[in-house]
């Protein structure tokens, strides 16, 4: 390949590929599957992060391998030719600058949005300024449904700047916000205003809030300890109401920790069930083996797939689970719903999606899937979707990566629920 069209593949040659990343810093790398595809052929510059992250080793002996030269028309030229793509650039390396010639057969910087419901070019607006990279939005989107453009015109870039809604990768906001303020927040029990994480929606002048008191993973999984405790919560109908029972039994046998607990529980204004306080307390004594951080749970589960370096590059790249080859991100949530009680299907895409979305504002991760597909959600597509939103969750992500392939389709997600949960749409 190298002698006849000035590209160089790397197969199962690691130390031959770096070699050539420091004899071609001006270079361009063409990222693909071992038998490449057309529907991924990431181009970036050899000086780029993401083609060479520190704590990785493996680049060119698993599941992908690297087209290498240091001309980017005979990459694109390869990719249209062998394997009927075209190349899709990096988002965080930007290989096409003034200086390049760009080859007809490259497709458009995929943060300027093209699709055949929008085929003028939009306006950019910048979201935060990071040092992998700068992130562009489209200030307005046209996709079929005028009340979801309206949605991202209101919201997106409001989203990628709000603290309240990404997750930093650090262990105290994974887990107080990832853990403690979405892994139980379903049916009502607002769980992230619980803990203290979000400020509270309702008036309740008694109610302080778990951070504020002091109790975090460790206090409550010290309660799932005491026998009596334990035995209580499993006890009776899972989906009750919370009684004065249980708030007894965390008075009586919980001490200190338990009394404070219990008022919590009681002064909370959302709706909470027995399920709930269990769910609490039972998944807080999971991570006791993890030094109470659900982050490095996180990296445990990843290091348990294979996946080397962490947080992962790209939660799209496959891993083996027995027989199968999930990618990292559905294979993360597969764990977290067999790890933890009462986490689902929803649940478990919520406990990492935020933490997904700091990750790609700061440059640190490709595009991802995973977001939660909730009741605000589901109405909103059934009701403005007009047979052109698929309902489903898997279905709506290859609908909008498909209109716009480098941002995330939990972007979207978020912005139909700020416009359900404002009024800015009427669903019902």
């Amino acid at each position: 390949m190298s002698a006849q069209t000035g590209l160089e593949q790397f197969v199962n040659d690691d130390e031959g590929y770096l070699g050539w990343l420091t004899e071609n810093p001006r270079g361009f790398v063409v990222n693909s599957h071992r038998r490449p595809v057309s529907t991924y052929l990431k181009l970036h510059r050899a000086s780029c992060k993401h083609i060479k992250p520190p704590a990785y080793t493996n680049f060119t002996k698993n599941d992908y391998i690297k087209t290498c030269s240091t001309d980017m028309a005979a990459l694109a030229e390869w990719a249209r030719r062998e394997v009927g793509g075209n190349l899709v650039p990096c988002g965080i390396c930007k290989p096409f600058i003034k200086e390049d010639r760009k080859p007809s057969s490259l497709r458009p910087e995929p943060v300027v949005v093209r699709s055949a419901m929008a085929p003028e070019r939009t306006t950019l607006t910048p979201v935060v300024p990071q040092a992998g990279g700068e992130r562009t939005l489209p200030r307005e989107i046209s996709t079929g449904c005028p009340e979801l453009d309206l949605a991202w015109q209101t919201y997106a870039s409001m989203i990628l700047n709000r603290s309240q809604i990404l997750i930093p990768d650090t262990d105290d906001d994974l887990t107080w916000h990832a853990f403690l303020g979405h892994s139980i927040d379903i049916q009502g029990f607002r769980a992230a205003e619980f803990a203290g994480v979000d400020p509270l929606t309702r008036n309740a002048p008694k109610f302080v809030p778990l951070k504020t008191r002091g109790i975090g993973v460790p206090e409550l999984a010290s309660l799932w300890q005491i026998p009596s405790i334990r035995d209580h919560l499993r006890s009776g109908v899972w989906d009750e109401p919370l009684s004065e029972g249980t708030l007894s039994v965390l008075r009586a046998e919980g001490g200190t920790t338990g009394h404070s607990l219990a008022e919590a529980l009681e002064y909370f204004p959302w709706r909470k069930f027995r399920w709930s306080v269990r769910a609490l307390l039972q998944n807080s004594d999971v991570l006791r083996g993890f030094d109470f951080s659900f982050r490095r749970w996180l990296q445990e589960e990843c290091d348990r797939l294979g996946f080397q370096g962490f947080p992962p590059v790209d939660f799209r790249q496959a891993v083996s689970v027995g027989v199968n080859r999930p990618t990292v991100e559905a294979a993360l949530r597969e764990r977290l719903d067999a790890a933890f009680y009462m986490v689902g299907s929803a649940m478990s895409a919520y406990m990492i999606c935020d933490w997904q979305m700091w990750l790609w504002r700061e440059g640190r991760t490709e595009v991802f899937t995973t977001f939660k597909l909730d009741s605000c959600h589901e109405a909103f597509v059934k009701k403005f979707g007009r047979g052109v939103i698929p309902a489903d969750e898997a279905g709506f992500a290859r609908w909008w990566l498909g209109l716009f392939p480098e941002i995330p389709p939990r972007l979207a997600n978020e912005c139909i629920w700020l416009a359900v949960e404002k009024k800015l749409v009427t669903v019902r």
